[in-house]
Order: C-alpha cells, then sequence, then structure tokens
C-alpha cells in the first residue's frame, strides 16, 4: 500500500494492542466472575453482570477506532488478514505478528467467556435455590411435614451437562 502516512500504520498497530489489552483484561474479568459463581456470591456476581457492560462499550469504542483508522490507512472494509497482505516488508511483518497474537487473545477471551457461560449453566440450580433463599421462596414444610416448594420465580433455564 502506497496511500497511507506512517502515523496512520502506527495507529492502526496501537489500536489493535489496545484490543490485545482490553482482552487480556476481559480474561482476567471472565475469572473473577467464575471465582464468584464457585462462591456462591450472587450478589457479586449481580455486580460482575453489570460491569461487564464497561467492557462492552470499551471493545464497541475500539472497533470504531480500528474501523475508522482502517478507512484512512485506504482498506476501509477489509478483513484483517486481507490488510495483511497489501503491506509488504517491515509492516507485514508487524502486522502477522499483532494478527497472530490477537488471534491467540480472541481464542483466549472465547474460551474463558465460553466456560464462565458453561459453569453457571452447570451451577445454576444452586444459584436458583440461593436466590430463592435470600428472597424467601425457599421450600417450606407442612403439618403433616410434607415438603411444599413455593413456586420460584422464573428465571433461569438450567442446561443439562
Amino acid at each position: 500500500m502506497s496511500d497511507y502516512t506512517r502515523e496512520d500504520f502506527n495507529s492502526f498497530c496501537e489500536v489493535i494492542k489496545e484490543m490485545l489489552a482490553l482482552f487480556s483484561d476481559l480474561i482476567g474479568f471472565e475469572n473473577k466472575k467464575l471465582d464468584a459463581i464457585a462462591a456462591n456470591d450472587v450478589a457479586l456476581l449481580d455486580q460482575y453482570m453489570k460491569d461487564e457492560q464497561v467492557y462492552l462499550l470499551k471493545m464497541k469504542g475500539l472497533e470504531q477506532k480500528r474501523e475508522k483508522v482502517q478507512e484512512q490507512l485506504g482498506a476501509a472494509g477489509l478483513s484483517f488478514s486481507e490488510l495483511i497482505g497489501r503491506f509488504s516488508g517491515p509492516e507485514q511483518d508487524a502486522l502477522n505478528a499483532l494478527y497472530d497474537e490477537l488471534s491467540a487473545k480472541t481464542t483466549e477471551v472465547k474460551d474463558a467467556v465460553t466456560g464462565t457461560k458453561r459453569y453457571i449453566d452447570l451451577h445454576l440450580n444452586s444459584i436458583t435455590a440461593l436466590l430463592e433463599k435470600l428472597e424467601g421462596n425457599a421450600a417450606t414444610y407442612g403439618k403433616d411435614g410434607v415438603k411444599k416448594q413455593k413456586a420460584p420465580p422464573a428465571r433461569f433455564s438450567p442446561t443439562k451437562a
């Protein structure tokens, strides 16, 4: 590619590095969510679910920034691998290294999110029981000693393991 400035190229690389840093933070965040689930700390998990919105907004902002810088490079709408093919020499090597790192980090994020989701699904019954206890919807016993379960509010649908 010949119609770009070095500043545009460096800006693109910096955006990708910012994405990598955000993905690393997100992996750590997913691990914190997993710890909260394992500890049956519903209040903390609820807070983490709210905090997750910050990461989503940051990702959206970085994606928009990447699109803008990529447009400045004259490569609007191209995939990262297509963009790499338009460069040669040290620029192509730098982009290849970033691409490899981004691919690996993306896989790590997907694995972390999938693991957390799976853990939530598998431990849904204990979380639901804890919520019922907190809300006073736990089972009670009648005078005849028969357990009576109050109908819990519809919240989750468990996934079979």
